[in-house]
């Protein structure tokens, strides 16, 4: 019986023995495999550390194929452990919306929104179809393309007073078409 035990006992030495080594032998291609997925030295280190420690928990078991495998298998679920802590420890960064309230407070109403889109509506159907030509393409020159007056003037060929006079024109026809009141 004594010699039973023993051959366990020396097989479980040597066993342990091969995974020691084994650990020993993987460890800097571990680290090296945490440094390029976290990028952060100190936390490559964490983490090898604790796949290591991982590890141990299999020192004794009889048939492990490949130590390699198991490391990196270990390693990948603690490289997606520490993913979804990072991005829960990121989300509780963000401002809750108590408060953003006093700052989304001075924006515009829907109704004010809806009138304001309404006077568009009306400026570019009536207002700016009613325009003469030159005048017309002087204001989208100006507002839409953002050109200066005088840019303007050397497009169009014309003056930078003519552009001066077209482009009041087509703002006192706009006003006119937004507030009808005016």
């Amino acid at each position: 019986m004594s010699n039973n035990k023993d051959v366990v006992s020396s097989d479980v030495a040597r066993r342990r023995a091969a995974f020691d080594a084994a650990l020993t032998h993987l460890q800097p291609d571990l680290l090296h495999f945490m440094q390029r997925r976290v990028r952060n030295v100190d936390t490559a280190a964490d983490l090898s550390q604790e796949a290591l420690l991982r590890m141990l928990a299999y020192r004794d078991a009889p048939d492990i194929a490949c130590h390699a495998s198991l490391m990196y298998r270990i390693a990948w679920n603690l490289l997606r452990e520490h993913w979804r802590t990072q991005r829960r420890h990121h989300t509780s960064s963000h401002v809750p919306l108590d408060v953003m309230e006093p700052l989304l407070a001075d924006a515009a109403s829907v109704e004010d929104i809806v009138d304001a889109r309404r006077a568009l509506l009306r400026l570019s159907s009536q207002a700016l179809d009613a325009l003469p030509p030159k005048c017309r393409k002087a204001f989208a020159l100006h507002r839409a393309d953002g050109l200066t007056y005088p840019e303007i003037a050397a497009e169009m060929g014309v003056s930078v007073k003519t552009v001066e006079k077209h482009i009041s024109r087509a703002l006192a026809v706009c006003r006119v078409a937004v507030d009808p009141a005016m």
